[in-house]
Order: structure tokens, then C-alpha cells, then sequence
């Protein structure tokens, strides 16, 4: 007996999300938007606003600040096919077909890839904050009063009180 559940409905996925991302500030309903156009799924495919959403997700959460850098790679490296595309290399690029060099999946290996690198960044960067030594606080600075004033030597306070003896 086969798994029967709902049809897929792009359309009104894309209305839920707008209404979520417009009244609820939704940071998944903008990524889920930004996804949509970038695959033209039940809306035009447009990569420009594709970004944008993805831009406002990242802006209404910083959960989603990692997720939307590695859809905006991926963005920018299909928006760089696509640009290859339209300055007539087609030739070029009609032979540098992902899915057939990488496989269907070849976004999330890049995804993959994209984070582990980030990842390796963050630990080094982490590891050079903390090998660095604690730096000592500067001294405190001397009031403007007490600079003003120039500094009395012990000679010059044993006079008077010599002076005062002999009086």
C-alpha cells in the first residue's frame, strides 16, 4: 500500500509566506520566499529577488544569518553560470552541466562544503583570540589638577622648615 498525502501547491505556499514575512516579520517565510523565486517554484524565477529575501531573512533573525550565507553563495555561483550563460560562452557553460558533473544534490555538497569551511574559520579565529594574552589595563590617568601642578622636591620642602627653626 503506497503513501498518499497532500498535493504539492506552490501557489498557495507562496501567499502563506508573504502573509507570514509581511505580518508576522517570518525570517523561514522570507527564506522560504527567496528559495521559491530562486527555483521558480509556483512563482516567476527571479534570482534579484530571490537575494532580496534572502537579505531580509537575514535581517529579521540572526539564527538565519548562517543558512542565508550559504543559499547566497550558491545564489551567486548560479547567478555567475547564468551571466556566463547570457554573454554568448554558451558552449562553455552548456559543458559544465552540474547535475550531470556533480550529480542532482551537487547544491547541498557545495552547501556542505560552504559551512565546513566557515566552520574552520570560526575555530581558528576562536583559537587566535584565546592564545592571545590577557593585556594588562592601562595605568589610570593622573587628574588635569595634579599634571598642572609642578612636582615640590624634598629639598626644597626641608628649607622652609630649616628657615623656621632658626626663627
Amino acid at each position: 500500500m503506497g503513501c498518499t498525502g497532500t498535493d504539492v501547491d506552490y501557489e498557495t505556499a507562496v501567499i502563506h509566506y508573504r502573509l507570514a514575512s509581511e505580518q508576522q516579520h517570518s525570517a523561514q517565510a522570507m527564506f522560504n520566499l527567496g528559495y521559491m523565486h530562486e527555483k521558480g517554484l509556483g512563482i516567476k524565477q527571479d534570482i534579484h529577488l530571490a537575494k532580496r529575501f534572502y537579505d531580509m531573512a537575514a535581517e529579521a533573525s540572526p539564527e538565519a544569518q548562517v543558512p542565508v550565507f550559504l543559499a547566497l553563495c550558491k545564489l551567486g555561483l548560479v547567478y555567475t553560470l547564468q551571466y556566463l550563460h547570457d554573454l554568448n560562452m554558451s558552449e562553455v557553460v552548456s559543458q559544465v552541466d552540474l547535475d550531470q558533473l556533480l550529480g542532482p544534490e551537487w547544491d547541498i555538497y557545495l552547501m556542505t562544503v560552504i559551512a565546513l569551511l566557515l566552520g574552520t574559520v570560526i575555530a581558528y579565529r576562536q583559537r587566535q583570540h584565546q592564545a592571545m594574552p590577557p593585556q594588562p589595563p592601562p595605568p589610570p590617568a593622573k587628574p588635569a589638577q595634579e599634571q598642572a601642578q609642578p612636582e615640590v622636591q624634598p629639598e626644597a620642602q626641608a628649607q622652609p622648615e630649616a628657615g623656621e627653626a632658626q626663627q
